[in-house]
């Protein structure tokens, strides 16, 4: 991976722009053929009935692809700019990736098992994206202001910092919520939640909740966009025999292995 201008700047607005039309479209789709109801559904509930479920599990696993190379490109770019000598960034770095890796995978669990189908698997799958998505988020902060002054600003940190504890609070008031709407109401149809219903207003505050974590996630990658600008990543295939038969031999000269 090399460092210059223009690069990967692209890579995080792809994956915004890609989960939030996902999102909207699936939601305007759903409420048009009125499979949910209009008041701040679940995100998930707008991908739960065809067409829109299969609109939400396209995009939303294409979504899930550019997470892990946003996320991978993170972790090359910090540990092509720091090197090997910080022990505890370059742990922390890989910590990063994995659970970054992780969010992604619960991101392609959320848009291929639908909540009304196989609701654990479901629930699984959000928790990892919102849950291990913020811990993730909470650990590129930390990393950003451990690389101030030498390669980057504190400004950057500190907006980074802000958007982590707000997506935090956001995700335990979203999980708390459900958590009470759930014990409250007597509704069996949870895709069409009524004002006048037990359990309404918790419901609503849950839901409201999740979409400010989903949004403000997205936007904690925006802050990657003016860094990836400066990121060019090359792939240079080299062979090792001359015909696809023979045995290879050993490349000594590999110098930038996937996981260093």
């Amino acid at each position: 991976m090399q460092l210059c201008g223009g690069g990967l700047g692209y890579l995080p607005i792809a994956l915004v722009v890609v989960s939030c039309g996902t999102f909207i479209g699936s939601y305007i789709i759903a409420v048009l053929n009125k499979d949910i109801a209009p008041y701040f559904p679940y995100i998930s509930d707008t991908g739960t009935k065809p067409p829109e479920s299969c609109i939400f599990g396209q995009f939303l696993n294409i979504a899930a692809t550019l997470a892990f190379c946003t996320m991978y490109v993170r972790y090359k770019l910090v540990e092509s700019l720091t090197g090997h000598e910080d022990g505890r960034l370059r742990r922390l770095n890989k910590a990063g990736l994995f659970l970054g890796t992780l969010s992604s995978l619960g991101l392609s669990i959320v848009a291929n098992f639908q909540e009304t189908v196989v609701e654990p698997v479901h629930l699984t799958g959000a928790c990892l994206v919102l849950g291990f998505g913020v811990i993730y988020a909470f650990i590129q902060t930390w990393l950003t202001y451990h690389m101030h002054p030498e390669f980057n600003g504190r400004s950057i940190a500190r907006v980074r910092l802000v958007l982590s504890i707000i997506a935090a609070f956001s995700m335990v008031m979203a999980f708390s919520s459900a958590a009470i709407s759930r014990y409250q109401t007597d509704t069996k149809d949870k895709l069409h939640w009524k004002p006048s219903e037990k359990g309404f207003d918790a419901h609503i505050v849950s839901t409201i909740s999740e979409w400010v974590t989903a949004v403000l996630f997205l936007f904690f990658f925006f802050t990657y966009v003016r860094d990836f600008q400066k990121v060019r990543v090359q792939v240079n295939a080299t062979l090792s025999v001359r015909h696809l038969d023979e045995q290879p031999l050993p490349i000594p000269d590999e110098r930038s292995p996937l996981l260093a």
